[in-house]
């Protein structure tokens, strides 16, 4: 009866556990709006993205700025100028990262809200400063800049899951802490605790295996889920590839602490074996 009990407390425990590190990431890294900050952050120094960030930074700076009439002309090949070049600014680190903080807010304000039409949005007003104050250095006239430069990158298939991520993110919490009390209590109620470790470790490396297969699966799936604009599609390739990058340290912790749990169940057996001699 011990046994069959153990055996129950163990395998809810790793199936929870399975659950429990996917959604503690998502809390971390797309839920909260710093984590997501810090998790595409590389994406601004990438030489591919940052074409079509330029394209849509120009773009949006010359639909948003008022320029007078007579500097239009002039002012469009300083835009695109401009925008090519911030990334050798000194503010545009910053800038980017504000960028990526207004955007999550705004994205994650329409997933929740039943009354606004989820979507994608980037908030590039920062960068559109930067662009401006290029502009206005180059031209000797100041030019005010709007307080949000909204783009809806229109990815409705994405901005479906975000509830959802919301959702398991914040039980996160709870998960882990059930799935870990579960297999220690699993551990404690077995007639051969040795050999429950040893059991337990083997699952817990299975967990870490299904969710390295899995990264592979996340990052493809949003690659592939991401349509539309070239800005768009850059955004969902890179993203699943930092997305994954960034897992794999949680994978690697799983399976050390896989590792830890096996050998202590070796090392049980084996002082048990020498006390029975």
């Amino acid at each position: 009866m011990r046994t069959a009990g153990s055996a129950l407390l163990v395998i809810l425990g790793l199936l929870l556990a399975a659950v429990a590190g996917p959604a503690l990431w998502l809390e971390r890294n797309v839920v909260d709006g710093a984590g997501f900050a810090q998790l595409a952050g590389p994406l601004g120094t990438n030489s591919e993205f940052q074409e079509g960030l330029s394209a849509l930074a120009a773009d949006q700076a010359t639909a948003s700025l008022n320029l007078p009439p007579q500097l239009n002309e002039l002012a469009g090949a300083l835009i695109i100028s401009a925008a090519r070049s911030i990334y050798s600014d000194p503010g545009y680190e910053a800038a980017w990262t504000q960028t990526l903080q207004r955007s999550h807010k705004l994205t994650f304000d329409a997933a929740g809200n039943q009354e606004v039409q989820g979507d994608l949005k980037l908030d590039i007003a920062p960068l559109v400063e930067l662009v401006a104050a290029k502009v206005a250095q180059d031209l000797g006239v100041p030019l005010p800049t709007p307080k949000e430069v909204v783009v809806s990158l229109e990815q409705p298939q994405v901005a479906k899951v975000l509830p959802l991520a919301s959702a398991l993110g914040g039980a996160s919490g709870w998960m882990a802490f059930i799935a870990v009390d579960l297999l220690a209590l699993g551990v404690i109620v077995a007639k051969r605790r040795a050999l429950t470790l040893i059991l337990g470790g083997a699952g817990l490396a299975a967990v870490a295996l299904l969710w390295q297969l899995g990264s592979g699966f996340v990052e493809s799936a949003l690659a592939g889920l991401v349509v539309g604009t070239e800005i768009a599609q850059q955004f969902g390739i890179q993203l699943g590839a930092l997305a994954r990058a960034s897992w794999q340290g949680g994978i690697t912790a799983t399976f050390l602490i896989a590792g830890v749990m096996a050998a202590a169940g070796v090392v049980a057996l084996i002082v048990k074996g020498r006390r029975t001699t």
